[in-house]
């Protein structure tokens, strides 16, 4: 029952988004921008809509990709970028965007975010121990972002720094539907893969051993656990630009409303994860208009206090 309701809920809010616009074409009703969403208005159907499917598809992605790796790595802390993801991711934009200024930075992004993960893998050793892929990720991280920063400094032009800064903090853009396509596979085809080893998912949340004598290959599913965090990651960094929070607070808000079965939580994470960045983004369009803000800034001013709602709830 709740995770129709939060289905419904992503509707509205997606209707909803679709009507609201700080632009000449002004505010309209939801039912309104729906009828002319049917009947093909330019505005709605080539500028708002690919922009509300976009923010929908990187929320979900992110919320999904914190769910796993919190189940992976047993910590209720861990989010997408935990592996050094976004520090690869944002080396790529920042070269991309020196190096190939006419292309789009989130190809670039995406591999390096890719390859970071793949780094981090291979640095943390085998057999596979959560303790040593934290570190190596925060460490790599660290690095990486230093390296951000200097490649900014060094940049010779200020376009370049402003550039990059709406992006490493999420910027979404004009999209069209074209980009849309990658994301929401990946989405569809990770879902389809996590959901029906939701027991596998609950099971690895007791620790290798009980997982392994309850009849979970552990290592393989963590592997796959692992691939899908990192392509639902990099696909949305590459079209989204870097969205912080979403992966941490959606998953906490979903066990919170269905309990901490996959089963439940896992559709649950991915409603509440797009509805987050659905929202975040029609208030980064519209609050400080004709100015935009980067989306990434609207989640942490709204994620922020929601987590820390969460904890001191959790310590009463």
């Amino acid at each position: 029952m709740i995770r129709w309701t939060l289905a419904l809920m992503l509707l509205c809010l997606a209707a909803a988004s679709l009507g609201i616009s700080a632009g000449p074409a002004g505010w309209t009703t939801p039912w309104h921008a729906v009828e002319r969403l049917v009947e093909g208005d330019v505005i709605i159907a080539s500028l708002r809509a690919p922009r509300v499917g976009l923010a929908a598809l990187v929320g979900a992605s992110l919320a999904l990709a914190g769910a796993v790796m919190q189940t992976l790595l047993r910590n209720d802390l861990a989010e997408p970028y935990v592996l050094g993801l976004s520090g690869g991711a944002s080396v790529g934009a920042v070269l991309s965007l020196l190096l190939l200024p006419a292309v789009p930075p989130g190809f670039l992004a995406a591999i390096g975010a890719g390859a970071t993960a793949l780094l981090v893998r291979g640095l943390a050793g085998a057999p596979y121990d959560r303790t040593r892929l934290l570190l190596a990720g925060v460490t790599l991280s660290s690095l990486l972002t230093s390296l951000t920063g200097l490649l900014l400094i060094l940049a010779p032009e200020d376009r370049l720094l402003r550039s990059a800064s709406f992006w490493l903090f999420g910027g979404m853009g004009t999209p069209r539907f074209s980009l849309l396509v990658l994301p929401a596979a990946l989405l569809v085809l990770s879902f389809a893969w996590l959901v029906p080893r939701a027991e596998r998912l609950d099971r690895l949340t007791m620790g290798d051993d009980v997982a392994t004598s309850l009849g979970v290959d552990v290592p393989a599913t963590q592997r796959y656990i692992l691939l899908w965090a990192v392509a639902l990651t990099a696909s949305a960094v590459a079209v989204g630009g870097l969205v912080g929070f979403v992966g941490l607070i959606a998953p906490h808000a979903a066990r919170r409303l269905v309990g901490a079965p996959h089963r439940a939580m896992l559709p649950a994470t991915v409603l509440l994860g797009a509805a987050l960045v659905m929202a975040a983004d029609t208030v980064a369009r519209t609050a400080f208009a004709p100015r935009e803000l980067p989306v990434g800034l609207v989640t942490a001013g709204l994620g922020g206090p929601f987590f820390l709602t969460l904890l001191r709830r959790a310590n009463t």
